[in-house]
């Protein structure tokens, strides 16, 4: 993983609590490539929760973590069948994790494990690659 020391000193800066939230999106979006998603039901779900996110105002300020329109793409991507191959997607890029880079390691494994907090995550990077 290239950019897993730059992820590592800018997870370090966090409070703990704060870690998640900020790195599930960024290590997600590393493996999105990877999952052989299919363009329509993506597409399908992102227009979805792009109107979700328009309805509260700004898009690209209503689409985060948290977001009603995450929360519903995530439940779209996993009524689609994504978590089980994102999980093991994450857990691959566990191992490219360099071992100075804990928090990285960490963080990816926890995602591996929560499916929920890896598929809203997955949400949020189809949400904001679809606002271009």
């Amino acid at each position: 993983m290239d950019d897993a020391t730059a992820i590592e000193e800018a997870l370090a800066g966090l409070e703990p609590q704060e870690r998640m939230r900020a790195a599930a999106p960024v290590l997600v979006d590393r493996v999105a490539d990877v999952l052989d998603l299919d363009e329509d039901e993506l597409n399908a779900a992102a227009r979805r929760g792009l109107l979700l996110a328009a309805a509260e105002g700004n898009p690209a300020e209503s689409s985060g973590l948290g977001s009603r329109a995450a929360l519903e793409t995530a439940a779209d991507l996993a009524a689609d069948g994504y978590g089980a191959p994102l999980a093991a997607a994450l857990i691959a890029l566990r191992d490219e994790v360099p071992a100075d880079c804990p928090l990285v390691a960490a963080a990816v494994a926890e995602l591996a494990l929560d499916e929920r907090a890896a598929l809203e995550a997955l949400a949020v990077v189809v949400l904001h690659r679809a606002l271009g």
